[in-house]
């Protein structure tokens, strides 16, 4: 019978010892806060909302790369994407003064050390940050650059009108990011 006391104190004891617990948090509102558990949806919004601001901070970084180039690969591909643009300009130039309705220059595309590298042909998107740069730089260019393949695979530069030209749906993200 003596098992049967210690089992009834021990119980007893931890009914007590739960009582006192359980009237200290009543007394203190932000110990219970402390033990709160977040709900699935808040613990879900917060890792939806931290990566969403790794991306704001991974657009506006690789913008700012060619914002303030500190390779000397980035500000070659800005020459050269300078240069292409001038030489376009010059041959509309040359087709307008030169030509008439019946004899002028039909293609226009032109080809670029930056048609040879494959962070601008390839697919993760990295022409729009060189674009953006451009169109920042040069907010009086008439033309915007564009990155087209021909029948051969071949990769070249062309240029469409600035009032023609569609931001893609990443330009217009790092445009809004830059833009904050």
């Amino acid at each position: 019978m003596s098992d049967s006391g210690a089992d009834t104190k021990s119980v007893s004891q931890a009914l007590a010892d739960f009582s006192q617990k359980f009237a200290r948090f009543a007394a203190d509102p932000q110990a219970v806060e402390g033990l709160k558990v977040e709900s699935p949806l808040k613990t879900l919004q917060d890792q939806i909302n931290e990566r969403e601001s790794e991306r704001v901070s991974l657009l506006r970084r690789q913008f700012l790369e060619y914002a303030c180039p500190m390779t000397s690969d980035i500000e070659e591909d800005e020459e050269a994407l300078i240069k292409a643009y001038k030489l376009y300009c010059q041959l509309v130039e040359l087709n307008e003064t030169a030509g008439d309705v019946g004899t002028h220059l039909r293609d226009f595309s032109i080809t670029s050390p930056i048609c040879r590298k494959s962070e601008y042909t390839g697919g993760d998107g990295r022409f729009c940050y060189l674009r953006l740069w451009f169109a920042a730089t040069n907010p009086d260019a008439l033309f915007m650059p564009v990155m087209e393949q021909d029948a051969n695979g071949n990769w070249y530069l062309a240029f469409v009108e600035k009032e023609l030209w569609k931001p893609t749906l990443l330009e217009k993200e790092i445009m809004q990011v830059v833009g904050e």
